[in-house]
């Protein structure tokens, strides 16, 4: 997390803000943050997160399965990943790479009105960079969201709203 002076102006505050309800929203949902504010000279990543997809019934039918095997060899550590069960293509994680726009209520626009093309063709290609810079996701699929906030800060409220895969 990024510290912003008080002395900032008002629209990173509120960008903060934003990408610190955003980081919370997704971890109630199960993401795991990697990363936030990677940034190029052409281009920035609010958040980017692992999502694993459907794991707890997935790993209910993978440890479920792997008492069974180790009941069948008598709790001897003899287990072939065919014994498991799952599914081919069971997808268990996804990178996800997350676009925040944060508006204050009253201001007239909605924040995906802040998501130009221009700023699309960047996140693309700085996903793209990140990809290729880290080994370890170019054999992962992706995706990239957007998690769109109206922040009513005398109500002290914001409301959420996430879109999945919304830059392709």
């Amino acid at each position: 997390m990024f510290h912003i002076e008080p002395s900032s102006p008002q629209h990173l505050k509120v960008g903060m803000a934003g990408e610190n309800i955003a980081c919370k929203y997704l971890e109630q949902k199960n993401y795991r943050i990697i990363e936030r504010n990677f940034r190029r000279k052409w281009g920035e990543i609010d958040i980017i997160c692992l999502k694993v997809n459907d794991k707890s019934s997935l790993w209910n039918r993978i440890s479920s399965n792997i008492f069974n095997v180790l009941r069948k060899t008598n709790n001897k550590l003899q287990l072939n990943t065919n014994d498991f069960n799952v599914p081919q293509g069971t997808e268990l994680n996804k990178l996800v790479f997350v676009e925040v726009k944060t508006l204050k209520n009253g201001s007239g626009l909605n924040p995906e009105d802040n998501l130009t093309e221009s700023k699309k063709k960047k996140l693309i290609r700085t996903c793209e960079l990140y990809v290729s810079d880290n080994p370890a996701y170019t054999e992962i699929e992706w995706q990239i969201d957007a998690i769109l906030i109206k922040i009513d800060h005398n109500l002290k409220k914001a409301s959420v709203r996430h879109i999945e895969s919304a830059i392709y």
